[in-house]
């Protein structure tokens, strides 16, 4: 097959849905397929701690339109723009004359949505990554356009059924298939060499943009509080935002030696999670949980909210522990504080995710589903073509 996969989001941009392309294309490509990843030029490039070292790419990228910053749903986020875009697009699919386009993030307004209505594709499907609050207004007072554009795709892929929930009040009509997000489980490996200098002391690790709803703020409350009964352990927040002035603030005085600011970690972060005990996320919103995931692949226990899309990745009590409430800053301490208090416990947890990753979210397994979708789409429109043509 040859498959477009067009997407705001791909490198030198961070984030999830950045990582989920890349590992689609790369496990499709090895599965024998032609794929092309269509993606815009960044407007402004963000700066991370190990420079350029991005993945090794055995796909083709071609970039069509300019994606600027944005704030949407309560975190930061892409907008692609450019008069020439529609054309641009137009010409990438004549040349290419792909059998399947996919879209990521359909919702995403000029090139996701262009895709889906500029695609002369036997079949294209869109994957829709994120919840959607029921308050959101924008989705309300756009929902029948959004309806009419969704309408046209031959498959709605879901990240997770919390995706799902949140969308379907505003489109009842859609059928969604959950494909949950791939992890790269041998570059996200317990094997990860540790940093050197974070050795010596016990380490949890917070990994995220400084979004207010991925919760860095409850996490320092959480550590402050944590350190008020034991003084054995640092964290190490992994990320970085326009907020992270206020967020350096926000650390006790008494504790700025053992909080550790990494910074926008890309290649390296298997390293900091190696260097860790704990990965730790009171997030209050999320679709899916890739942080988690990759915490699990790496083979490290999990302390996160009780969040929907959160209880579809981690198992509480096998893979880690939940907190019922994002802003429970003592809940967190305790959770903390249990793992810390009995390494076995921890490094059975850490086991267990680990082994869940392989099984059932690792690329080839979900690239296979990803594939299966695709066939079964295309073999209906050759049954359908002929039964039109006779019409």
């Amino acid at each position: 097959m040859k498959v477009g996969i067009v997407t705001d989001y791909y490198y030198p941009q961070l984030g999830g849905i950045t990582e989920h392309v890349h590992g689609q294309a790369t496990e499709l490509g090895r599965r024998g397929h032609d794929v092309t990843v269509l993606t815009p030029r960044l407007a402004v490039t963000p700066r991370t701690v190990d420079g350029e070292d991005l993945p090794e790419r055995s796909f083709d990228v071609v970039n069509v339109g300019l994606a600027f910053p944005f704030y949407a749903n309560g975190a930061e986020t892409l907008l692609s723009a450019g008069a020439g875009l529609p054309l641009a697009l137009a010409r990438a699919f004549r040349r290419h004359r792909f059998d399947v386009v996919h879209v990521h993030n359909p919702m995403g307004l000029m090139l996701p949505m262009t895709a889906i209505m500029r695609s002369a594709a036997p079949i294209t499907v869109g994957t829709f990554h994120s919840v959607v609050p029921p308050a959101y207004w924008l989705l309300r007072a756009s929902r029948r356009p959004l309806g009419r554009v969704f309408r046209r795709l031959d498959a709605c892929i879901a990240v997770s059924d919390a995706v799902v929930h949140s969308l379907r009040p505003q489109f009842p009509d859609l059928e969604f298939t959950t494909i949950p997000n791939g992890i790269d489980a041998g570059f996200f490996s317990p094997d990860a060499e540790p940093l050197e200098e974070l050795r010596g002391k016990r380490t949890i690790v917070f990994v995220g943009r400084f979004d207010p709803r991925n919760g860095v703020r409850h996490m320092i409350g959480a550590f402050t509080a944590l350190r008020r009964t034991r003084d054995d352990v640092r964290l190490v927040i992994v990320g970085d935002g326009p907020l992270r002035v206020l967020v350096e603030r926000m650390v006790p005085t008494e504790l700025r030696t053992d909080v550790v600011f990494a910074g926008r970690v890309n290649r390296l972060r298997p390293r900091y999670l190696a260097s860790a005990e704990i990965l730790c996320t009171p997030c209050s919103l999320a679709s899916f949980g890739m942080v988690l995931l990759e915490g699990m692949s790496a083979g490290l226990p999990v302390v996160a909210s009780r969040l929907p899309g959160f209880e579809l990745v981690m198992r509480d009590g096998v893979d880690g522990l939940m907190v019922d409430r994002s802003d429970d800053e003592v809940g967190f301490a305790a959770a903390l504080d249990r793992l810390l208090e009995d390494p076995s416990l921890g490094r059975r947890m850490g086991a267990a995710g680990r082994q869940r990753a392989l099984t059932t979210f690792a690329w080839p397994v979900v690239a296979a589903r990803l594939e299966a979708l695709y066939e079964s789409l295309l073999d209906r429109t050759r049954v359908l073509a002929p039964r039109l043509a006779l019409a």
